[in-house]
Formats: structure tokens, C-alpha cells, sequence
């Protein structure tokens, strides 16, 4: 009977922690048009528009881009058309823009057992300490509107030249996860993080 007990508290527990990481990410995603009009950058309703006309300008330059189909996931949604894709296999795809400073990573995976935002923090933390190196966390929620559910997390850690940004979203579809991960250099953070969750907002489900 304690051992049910301990079940049902765990479950209980996850369920508070996904239902705050959840109001959490909409409060900020549904702030984000706010925001970005204080800080004078595009809304995501902005953002959103360029992606369907297939470009942005961002920090200056414009960025093309174009509807691509993930793998084999069933996914698909607008990523940069320029970027260089330097690796693509049936569970990874990799891209890169030097010029940028970005880095554009996905995989395909069946995850183990669920995990959390709050557990997943606290790994990459472990894991920085481990290697004893500097990070720290920026923000985390829900990504929205978007058509599967989808977590994000942002952490920025220190490099031999400087800091970058690590986004990281999980996007999860029945079994499996799409991990949709952006690097670059931090102070492109703000141009684009509207772009990347417009990017995740612009996601279609294709096929099972």
C-alpha cells in the first residue's frame, strides 16, 4: 500500500510540475507581442507573416526561409533555407549559418522513460559542474500556439570565445520526441528568439 502511495505522490507531482511549466510558458509566449513592441523588434504575429512570405529581417540581414519536412518524423515547418546542412541521417539533422553564428540541431528519438523541464535542468547542471563550467538559466515553459506539445528550456554557457545561447525544445508526437535545438552566440539571443518560436509555432503534423 506505501509503495501505491509513493506512486500516486510522484504522479501527483508531475502532473503540478507540467501544469506550472505550462501557465508559466503561456504567460510568457502570450507576453511576447508586448515585448517585442517595447523593445522594438517584430511581434510573433510579425514573425509569423514573414515565415509564410519566406524571409525575415533579422539583425539587418534578411534570412530565407522555406517549408522543409523533418526526416521522417511526420513534422514539418519552416527552417532557413540558407543554412549549410552538415549531417543528416534518419534520426539527426544538423545545420549551420557561419556568417550567423548558428547552429541548428535536430533529433529523433523514443525516449526512455518522461522527463521533465525541472529534471532536465537539474542534469544539465550536474553536468556543467562535472566539467566545471559556467551556465546559467535563462528561462523555460511551453511553446504556443503549436499543433503537439511542445516544452522549451534556454541556458547559457561560456566557450573559448565568448557566451552562447543553448534553446532546446521537445516536441513530443505519441512515442516519440523531436529535440529541436538552436546555439549561438548570446548576443543574438534576442533577434532570435521570436524567429525560433515562430519557427516551432509553424509546425505541421504531416503523417503518423
Amino acid at each position: 500500500m506505501s509503495y501505491l502511495d509513493e506512486e500516486i505522490a510522484k504522479l501527483e507531482k508531475q502532473r503540478r510540475q507540467e501544469a506550472r511549466e505550462k501557465q508559466e510558458g503561456k504567460s510568457f509566449h502570450q507576453n511576447l507581442r508586448q515585448e517585442s513592441e517595447v523593445e522594438g523588434g517584430p511581434s510573433l504575429q510579425e514573425i509569423m507573416e514573414g515565415l509564410a512570405k519566406g524571409v525575415l529581417a533579422i539583425e539587418g540581414t534578411e534570412v530565407a526561409f522555406e517549408k522543409t519536412n523533418i526526416m521522417e518524423t511526420g513534422i514539418r515547418m519552416f527552417l532557413p533555407r540558407d543554412f549549410v546542412m552538415t549531417l543528416e541521417t534518419s534520426e539527426h539533422l544538423v545545420y549551420s549559418h557561419e556568417k550567423l553564428e548558428l547552429n541548428l540541431i535536430m533529433q529523433w528519438i523514443k525516449p526512455v522513460q518522461a522527463m521533465s523541464i525541472a529534471q532536465f535542468k537539474e542534469i544539465m547542471q550536474q553536468q556543467f559542474r562535472t566539467m566545471e563550467l559556467g551556465m546559467s538559466w535563462i528561462e523555460d515553459g511551453v511553446v504556443v500556439p503549436c499543433s503537439l506539445q511542445t516544452r522549451y528550456c534556454v541556458f547559457s554557457s561560456s566557450v573559448a570565445n565568448g557566451q552562447v545561447f543553448n534553446y532546446q525544445a521537445f516536441i513530443d508526437k505519441e512515442d516519440y520526441q523531436l529535440i529541436f535545438n538552436v546555439n549561438g552566440n548570446l548576443k543574438r539571443w534576442d533577434h532570435w528568439k521570436p524567429v525560433i518560436t515562430g519557427m516551432i509555432s509553424s509546425l505541421e503534423v504531416t503523417a503518423s
